[in-house]
């Protein structure tokens, strides 16, 4: 972890003179702080903390939620979703983080594509959904719709992650050169990205 992280961190303990609103994005700056730096524990400690001095507000319990299912604490990222969710009934990014973690554990793959649905009814042509609901899909089997949405995401923005799982649809459709084109152009935007090496590896090799 750089100086600078420290430091920003030491900064945000500063909180007992803000106003809640600030308190949230103090809090909230750190725990992203914490997590980038693969501090998972820490992240977690001190949203934990959060939720339970500021225990109603849906943005905080979301980040919660995050930062147990880096912990693989799935029960509570799901209890904490849907509690967000009670919360802020429109909170477009709650159903889409729940349905795709469904999805990306490969269970209840129904539900999983329902929630990320209503996802994109509130927050319309959001890429990470469209990515989402092709992910979903393709865990259930439909390759077509899978590539469809995939596609639409990675049009909008050809994230590294997009790019990650549109290429793994089209190698399993026997679009090979297709996708490791789609893989080595998002390889030489976001060399260092985890998801995607691993993705490129496992069916380049």
């Amino acid at each position: 972890v750089s100086q600078s992280r420290y430091k920003a961190i030491d900064f945000s303990d500063e909180v007992e003179n803000l106003n809640t609103e600030q308190q949230i994005v103090v809090i909230k700056t750190q725990a992203m702080i914490l997590s980038r730096a693969k501090q998972n524990q820490e992240a977690f400690d001190l949203l934990d903390a959060a939720v339970k001095n500021l225990p109603n507000t849906p943005e905080l319990v979301y980040d919660y939620a995050l930062a147990a299912e880096r912990l693989q604490k799935f029960d509570l990222m799901e209890s904490e979703l849907r509690r967000a969710i009670t919360f802020k009934p429109d909170f477009a990014a709650a159903y889409n983080a729940l349905g795709y973690s469904f999805a990306d554990r490969n269970i209840r793959i129904d539900e999983a594509i329902r929630l990320i649905q209503k996802g994109l009814e509130l927050s319309p042509n959001d890429h990470y959904m469209l990515d989402s609901l092709g992910w979903a899909y393709y865990r259930k089997g439909d390759l077509e719709q899978a590539v469809h949405y995939l596609q639409l995401a990675y049009n909008i923005n050809p994230d590294p992650e997009i790019a990650a799982h549109l290429g793994e649809v089209l190698w399993h459709k026997g679009r090979h050169e297709q996708a490791k084109k789609i893989w080595d152009d998002a390889l030489i935007l976001s060399p260092d990205n985890e998801v995607l090496i691993a993705t490129a590896n496992k069916f380049k090799s």
